[in-house]
């Protein structure tokens, strides 16, 4: 059964310490912004309270996972540490949810989700776009990195702390790449809809996978499985120009 990098927690607040998700195993705490376009995402659904990572596009748009979807959604930019309410944070609540329409989650097939937001975010030094490949555009394999706010090992707490950590591409498929650093550094739960950030054209930092799933256990040595951007930049434009005409 795939492990999903989703937990459900009693609650999830801004300046709340302790948070629950996905974390990055086996990492270290990023410098403070040093990642401007990590978002940190609050999701409802009915009683329960979710949180996922997601990163920003464009001023307006947060690109994730679709199965971070929930009832609604409230986005955190400029954040570092989720234990305070830092100057450079940002809340900004989610105007539309828009999930792949053919997103299966059994299989996670189609694992993507754009999300617009109410307005767009103030870009500072802090809160920052980052580039997404065009279709079948290369990258750097080997010097790549995935972070988030997510559980440190299995059954552990999140991390309050924004982390990081480096990994290698090892095989990619028509819609997935499946990567994992060395030993068991790689993502857990809770990093879900983050980032797989990879050197791109003339080196620029790439979101080039988005965090789906992982093995049974996230000490497993298995590869953490992320949606292909660049399968899916058609549909992404495709949805943005809808939505920003609609």
């Amino acid at each position: 059964m795939l492990q999903v990098y989703w937990i459900t927690i009693a609650a999830v607040c801004v300046g709340l310490a302790g948070v629950s998700g996905d974390k990055i195993i086996d990492g270290t705490e990023a410098k403070a912004h040093s990642r401007p376009y990590m978002a940190f995402l609050e999701i409802r659904k009915g009683k329960n309270i979710s949180s996922c990572g997601g990163f920003l596009i464009l001023p307006n748009f947060i690109l994730t996972a679709a199965h971070c979807q929930g009832k609604s959604i409230t986005v955190l930019l400029g954040a570092h540490d989720l234990s305070k309410k830092e100057s450079s944070q940002q809340v900004i609540p989610v105007e539309k949810i828009i999930p792949h329409e053919s997103y299966n989650d059994i299989t996670l097939e189609n694992d993507i989700m754009l999300l617009k937001l109410q307005h767009k975010a103030n870009l500072t030094n802090e809160v920052k776009t980052i580039s997404i490949p065009k279709r079948n555009e290369a990258f750097n394999h080997k010097k790549c990195s995935v972070a988030g706010w997510g559980r440190t090992k299995t059954n552990g707490t999140g991390s309050h702390v924004l982390r990081e950590v480096e990994v290698n591409v090892n095989f990619i498929s028509r819609s997935r790449i499946f990567a994992r650093g060395n030993g068991i550094k790689g993502a857990c739960n809770g990093d879900s809809g983050g980032p797989l950030v990879c050197p791109g054209f003339i080196n620029k930092p790439t979101a080039v996978g988005i965090v789906s799933y992982g093995p049974k256990t996230c000490e497993d040595q298995g590869s953490n499985a992320y949606t292909k951007v660049s399968a899916y930049r058609d549909w992404i434009e495709k949805k943005i120009n809808a939505s920003s005409s609609a």
